[in-house]
């Protein structure tokens, strides 16, 4: 009989811990979006990544991200989100950003959605979306020999020496 007691007594406290591990803030209903932010290192990473993210629901959803919306995104399928991306990938085209910010913002829409899958909350990958070759907009090579031979046979009439 006190096996017995002893042992209903023990299911009783792993019932009552199991009860309080539920109320735990770390079991709660997480917000991916802040999850995913407080994920990243760098400041500067958490500033851009929110700002595109935003941009992102705001261009494709017309309003601001909430853990529902986002939720939302994250129950299309693979293909549904992959074309909203792709749509939302030539807007930004038509918006005339440069390729780096085009990246950029792919980039924080795939963080999103690997953080998301590693935590179980979708299925899916945007591993298909490929971003944009960025273009040099400068020369940084420096000044070739034929120039650089131009410019000191150039005599100077103020030194001693031509």
């Amino acid at each position: 009989m006190v096996k017995e007691m002893t042992i209903i007594v023990i299911l009783y406290m792993e019932l009552d811990l199991l009860s309080i591990n539920t109320q735990h803030p770390l079991a709660t209903e997480v917000d991916l979006l802040a999850a995913l932010l407080a994920d990243k290192r760098s400041e500067n990473t958490k500033r851009a990544y929110a700002k595109d993210l935003q941009d992102f629901f705001v261009t494709t959803w017309l309003q601001q991200p909430t853990s529902v919306l986002v939720s939302q995104f994250l129950q299309l399928g693979q293909f549904e989100a992959i074309s909203l991306v792709l749509r939302y990938k030539a807007t930004l085209i038509e918006r005339w950003l440069a390729e780096s910010t085009v990246n950029r913002r792919l980039a924080a829409i795939k963080s999103l959605v690997n953080y998301a899958r590693r935590v179980g909350k979708c299925d899916w990958s945007l591993q298909d979306i490929q971003g944009e070759k960025v273009k040099t907009y400068r020369d940084t090579s420096g000044v070739d020999r034929d120039a650089y031979r131009r410019v000191l046979s150039i005599p100077r009439p103020r030194h001693t020496q031509g």
